[in-house]
């Protein structure tokens, strides 16, 4: 866990600078403390064991086996001295106790192993005797001829795999400091919003109290005052909705940074100081390049042609060699088990050549290279789509600004206009919806331009 915090403190404060240091602490904080970041970090154990585990294939392996006493009575034929065969009835007791160790080759997709062991049976019908048999040890080798050899690319097959496995797993943390500073800036921008309106209904409650004089001297309808409850009642009750939001927030900022969370600091946030700079393409064609959905297209092409030669040489003439060499004995007794013990060898070549399948050699070959062209294509098309996506996150990045721009340099000539409107509403001059028309021109390009900053920083997060 505090290896992904300094890894992801190091990659905000490279992309995104210096100036946005508390939203990037409180993501950390998060990472620290939520419970959905901690069963995300739990994930990662699990593709580590899941690898270790096929890699164990390639390993030496060391076993014990034994089988205590079995004892069988039946009633069995015997053959006789004289050649002759009898039924007679038979008890015997048979007990093994064996070492064997056994080391993959991946080069050749062979296998070498090593056995030795001991046996005894006893004899308690017609005859009470004992009879021991060993393995002093026993050496064996098994090499396939022309098939696929699976193990020889087992190795560059897991690396890719956890590859993979990262990257998704670098998705899934991004996502989730995504969802955390999303949360914040939507807490900043309620604040925002909140603050707006509790101005316009301050300024709309002195308004009123204005407007009575202007009825009273008869510059302004008593029906227009309706105009001004109307609205008065719309800012109340955006107000209340606003409130219920906000402890949604709350609640699930808490949950994810604790009890103690800097609510107060979060909604007053500079961002109006933060500096906004172009996305550059070319970092984030880097970014895209270790997506997810890039490595496992490539890893599934990679595949696809492993599976292509694979069902080209399992399709026709298979062999294998079986070769072995040891020494064993047997005796009546325990102690003469080991003396003078007699060498053994094996040695047989296995040949399988199909003449009929009824033809799935060849429709399976068909079907490998089918796989291998939709692979094929797919990653084009995932390449395609990342390309897109880049283009996306530079035309987002450039419409956001525009929008900031605009905002910005509109929203002083709203303010003076609502302002001037209201003075001369105040003097009569103006009607009271050209007053409301003003002030919530003005109001909507606050609104707008935190919106901008909010979206910009939003996709920033989402990116990075």
């Amino acid at each position: 866990m505090s290896k992904w915090i300094l890894l992801h403190l190091l990659v905000l404060l490279s992309v995104l600078g210096h100036s946005q240091t508390f939203l990037d602490a409180v993501i950390t904080q998060a990472i620290a403390a939520s419970p959905e970041a901690q069963v995300l970090e739990l994930s990662q154990p699990q593709n580590t064991y899941n690898q270790a585990s096929q890699l164990a294939t390639l390993k030496p392996t060391l076993g014990i086996t034994s089988s205590l006493p079995g004892f069988t009575r039946s009633i069995n034929s015997i053959t006789q001295p004289d050649g002759s065969l009898q039924f007679q009835t038979q008890s015997q007791a048979f007990s093994s106790l064996g070492i064997n160790a056994s080391q993959n080759i991946p080069i050749t997709g062979g296998r070498l192993s090593l056995i030795s062991g001991l046996n005894r049976i006893d004899l308690f019908e017609p005859s009470t005797t004992t009879n021991w048999s060993s393995n002093l040890f026993v050496v064996s080798y098994s090499q396939p001829l022309f098939g696929y050899n699976e193990m020889r690319l087992l190795k560059s097959n897991l690396a890719q795999t956890q590859q993979l496995n990262e990257a998704t797993l670098g998705i899934q943390r991004q996502a989730f400091s995504q969802m955390i500073a999303t949360l914040v800036l939507d807490y900043y921008l309620l604040a925002q919003q909140k603050e707006l309106l509790d101005t316009q209904i301050t300024e709309l409650a002195f308004t009123m109290q204005r407007t009575s004089y202007l009825v009273q001297a008869g510059k302004i309808l008593p029906e227009d005052v309706d105009l001004l409850t109307i609205e008065e009642t719309k800012l109340s009750n955006q107000r209340e909705n606003l409130n219920y939001t906000k402890q949604s927030l709350i609640t699930q900022l808490r949950f994810h940074l604790g009890s103690g969370t800097d609510l107060e600091t979060i909604q007053n946030l500079p961002l109006d100081t933060w500096e906004i700079t172009p996305l550059d393409r070319d970092s984030l064609l880097k970014i895209a390049q270790q997506n997810p959905e890039r490595i496992r297209s490539l890893q599934s092409t990679e595949l696809a042609k492993q599976n292509v030669v694979r069902h080209r040489q399992n399709s026709g003439l298979s062999a294998s060699v079986d070769v072995s060499f040891g020494y064993n004995q047997r005796a009546a007794n325990l102690d003469g088990i080991y003396q003078n013990p007699l060498d053994r060898q094996m040695g047989t070549v296995s040949i399988n050549l199909p003449i009929l399948d009824g033809g799935k050699a060849k429709y399976n070959q068909l079907l490998a290279k089918n796989g291998l062209e939709q692979a094929e294509l797919q990653e084009t098309i995932t390449q395609q789509k990342l390309l897109a996506q880049v283009e996306n996150w530079v035309n987002q990045s450039r419409q956001t600004q525009n929008d900031i721009r605009y905002a910005e340099q509109s929203i002083s000539l709203a303010k003076n206009r609502a302002v001037r409107t209201a003075n001369l509403y105040a003097a009569g001059k103006a009607t009271i919806d050209q007053y409301l028309k003003a002030q919530q021109y003005y109001t909507q390009l606050v609104f707008e331009l935190n919106n901008a900053r909010v979206r910009y920083w939003k996709m920033r997060y989402s990116i990075m």
